[in-house]
């Protein structure tokens, strides 16, 4: 019951963190822009607690995961209610091309600064761990381009390694294309360029290094704060990878859903119980992971996420003049229409991946 508790918990925090910090985005660029915020909430429903300061209403509601940013000029509803004490000028609408831009961007752009800030902390309590090679496997492209026991393996793709996650992780996403190795040898580094080869033991592409072993590299107090910067570079390029992977139909189309997300959190942790430091080190890298996907995720030109918002701008300066409100309103229902889409293949994944599905269909 205690590790049950935990993981609810657990998952509540992660997912309530990162839309707080996408919110906080938006809210922190408009009121620095001018722009009138009517409200900043932390969750959904109704309000348990709030307070006045200013024009702004700060509250507390119901159900912790996620929140919201009312907007003068964005929230319809809140506009016809409260908008004739908000000078025109104060408005989202009236303000420059640019303004709109960079409020819209900034809560991406906030869940990005999260992975880098979380991913230091990470990698400054984990250290950095420099893959060193036991020996090629017989016949592997390890093997055939020259590596050798004993090899330090520093970065693949120029992005430096940290752990032996990202070691695997950048390999498998390569998707059978080659890949530029940084290798230490005694005390000369050299460059290796090498095709991985799909393993079907393992389900993923390797180059075939055995008997790894590890050599941690001491980090400074800069040295940490690029370990954060790396290592969320390394979740972004990975990433695209996969979604030009899944485009390309190199791999089949696999999303996780919210029931995937919650069983991850979950799963991850419920390793807390046995050694609470690596169980939340565990539980921050994934938050740092998903903070990424949401960012991107939110970035692409899809009208009613952050980039369809910033599309819809950018289409009216190249216009010379705004969309008129039936169009908008026809992108928008574009734009639900593909998201209900994506939500519902994703949840058909999770419940595929899980079994359930089999289970329903079998009833």
């Amino acid at each position: 019951m205690e590790v049950i508790i935990l993981q609810v918990i657990t998952v509540i925090l992660v997912f309530a963190v990162l839309v707080i910090v996408h919110e906080l985005g938006h809210f922190t660029v408009a009121k620095s822009l001018g722009i009138w915020v009517y409200e900043f909430s932390l969750g959904f429903g109704p309000a348990i607690w709030k307070r006045k300061k200013g024009e702004t209403q700060y509250s507390v509601r119901a159900f912790p995961l996620g929140g919201f940013v009312s907007v003068a000029g964005m929230d319809e509803i809140a506009d016809e209610e409260k908008g004739e004490v908000v000078p025109l000028e104060r408005r989202y609408t009236s303000k420059p091309a640019w303004a709109k831009i960079a409020t819209i961007a900034a809560g991406p752009l906030m869940n990005i600064v999260f992975a880098i800030v979380v991913s230091a902390i990470i990698v400054g309590v984990s250290g950095r761990l420099i893959p060193i090679v036991g020996k090629p496997m017989p016949g592997s492209s390890a093997e055939m381009v020259g590596l050798k026991g004993g090899d330090e393996i520093w970065a693949v793709d120029n992005l430096p390694i940290y752990n032996q996650g990202q070691f695997i992780q950048l390999i498998a996403s390569s998707q059978d294309e080659s890949i530029k190795l940084k290798v230490k040898r005694e005390h000369e580094f050299l460059e290796f360029v090498v095709t991985p080869k799909f393993y079907e033991e393992l389900g993923r592409p390797i180059i075939g290094v055995d008997e790894l072993t590890y050599k941690e590299v001491p980090l400074g107090f800069f040295g940490v704060i690029k370990g954060g910067w790396d290592n969320t570079r390394i979740m972004v390029v990975t990433l695209f990878r996969g979604l030009r992977a899944m485009i390309t139909g190199k791999v089949e189309a696999d999303v996780a859903g919210p029931v995937g997300m919650v069983q991850m959190i979950g799963e991850t942790a419920s390793v807390m119980e046995e050694d609470f430091l690596i169980g939340l080190l565990n539980v921050l890298y994934l938050a740092v992971f998903l903070s990424v996907n949401f960012a991107i995720l939110n970035l692409l030109p899809v009208p009613v996420l952050d980039g369809g918002w910033i599309l819809l701008i950018l289409i009216e300066l190249i216009r010379g003049k705004p969309l008129t409100e039936k169009q908008k309103a026809i992108a928008q229902m574009t734009g639900l229409a593909f998201i209900a889409g994506l939500f519902l293949f994703a949840t058909y994944s999770d419940f595929s991946r899980l079994g359930w599905l089999d289970n329903i269909l079998e009833k």
